[in-house]
């Protein structure tokens, strides 16, 4: 097993903005991400259907960031993953691949000690080009 480094850009979060939050002392920069989206990235539940058909909301203990890591085809800077906003396989199964590239990456992964590149990966000059 492998030990691997993760880098996740938190502003490309849905809905997440930079802002001055005021603490008791003084005024910081945050990151506040919004746990109330649909898209499913960030969670803090899940719903569970009832056996009388009525829906009923769980809560998790804490907050969850749900993210997937998908393998280069072809490696580069020593990164084997990207990290997208979570989706299940079988919504990943009615993408195309063009859908599948317009979700902005989040994150990379990178083993420790890295990898060895392949040639290329994503077209030059593509705004998802990481």
């Amino acid at each position: 097993m492998a030990n691997l480094n993760l880098q996740i850009d938190l502003t490309k979060l849905p809905g997440a903005k930079v802002m001055d939050v005021q603490g008791n002392k003084s005024v910081r920069q945050c990151v506040v991400i919004p746990i109330d989206n649909n898209i499913g990235t960030v969670c803090n539940g899940y719903k569970m259907q009832q056996p009388d058909g009525s829906t009923v909301t769980k809560y998790f203990a804490d907050v969850k960031l749900n993210l997937v890591a998908i393998e280069h085809r072809q490696k580069r800077n020593g990164i084997s993953h990207g990290l997208k906003p979570f989706f299940s396989q079988e919504k990943a199964d009615t993408m195309t691949e063009k859908d599948l590239f317009d979700i902005p990456w989040l994150g990379t992964v990178k083993p420790w000690g890295g990898i060895k590149d392949d040639v290329g990966d994503l077209p030059a000059g593509n705004e998802n080009d990481w």
